[in-house]
């Protein structure tokens, strides 16, 4: 059974930019706003870029160290979508 909960929903984010290290840290969600309480991240797992139509989609696979979380960065809206989510009992 896929223990993946889709959830596709708009969410407010907190994002820490770096001016030294790794490019690929260099922008990274902090923390979010979900189901009336904020959810703080531990640790990136994957990030990638990724194309929807013309728009540019950063995708980010972050962990609370409790459950996993699958973001999307519309770069052309502007806007942060939370698309899944794997519970941590599910691993």
């Amino acid at each position: 059974m896929n223990p993946t909960i889709d959830i596709n929903q708009r969410v407010s984010v907190i994002v820490a930019y770096k001016s030294t290290g790794d490019v690929s840290k260099a922008s990274m969600p902090h923390r979010m706003r979900y189901g009336g309480r904020d959810i703080e991240f531990t640790e990136l797992s994957l990030r990638h870029p990724t194309v929807q139509g013309k728009r540019m989609i950063h995708v980010y696979h972050m962990t609370d160290g409790a459950n996993s979380y699958r973001l999307e960065f519309d770069a052309e809206k502007l806007s942060w979508m939370l698309v899944s989510m794997i519970p941590e009992s599910a691993s």
